[in-house]
């Protein structure tokens, strides 16, 4: 009997991933302003496949939110936000087998403090047939620092490992 690894197949079915992103960039393609995937999608965006993709986050601006609302009438679906997170607009549009979160004007509280989250590089990052704007993993490495949680700061660790893997300093793209 060979040697098993203790780490997790990759669950994610890319071929329906692919998907929901096609589908995905024909929706923003009304967007006005630059938008970008983070969280657990960038990560396995950037490589990363141990992770199964459990929805797809992404950063819009809030005219852009606006405006979907009204042209594709995808309904607002704020709720007041946690502790941890809230935003402005928050949009869910049905896209596929994985859920879509849009996010404008998101922030996350950390520090006794809300801080707005931004994405400063975003890069071009491909999926089968499907190429999409996606943070950095400088600005990917934020966001979970700011988050904290435990999950969180384990995407962290796994943020190292990509970089080792792939050579990549913190600014330089896969």
């Amino acid at each position: 009997m060979g040697a098993t690894s203790s780490r997790p197949q990759d669950t994610t079915d890319a071929l329906q991933f692919e998907q929901v992103l096609l589908r995905l960039l024909r929706f923003m393609s009304s967007c006005r302003d630059p938008w970008c995937i983070f969280g657990g999608a960038a990560l396995y965006l950037h490589g990363y496949r141990e992770i199964p993709v459990s929805d797809i986050d992404i950063l819009i601006t809030t005219a852009d939110a606006a405006q979907m609302m009204v042209s594709s009438q995808v309904m607002e679906d704020v709720d007041g936000g946690t502790d941890l997170f809230r935003s402005r607009f928050l949009l869910h549009p049905q896209l596929g087998e994985i859920d879509v979160e849009l996010m404008g004007g998101f922030e996350i509280h950390a520090d006794g403090r809300w801080h707005p989250v931004t994405i400063k590089t975003q890069l071009a990052l491909e999926l089968g047939a499907a190429t999409v704007p996606v943070a950095s993993l400088d600005d990917t490495a934020e966001i979970f620092r700011l988050s904290g949680r435990e999950k969180d700061l384990r995407r962290l660790t796994v943020i190292d490992e990509l970089r080792y893997k792939t050579g990549q300093s913190e600014t330089s793209p896969p």
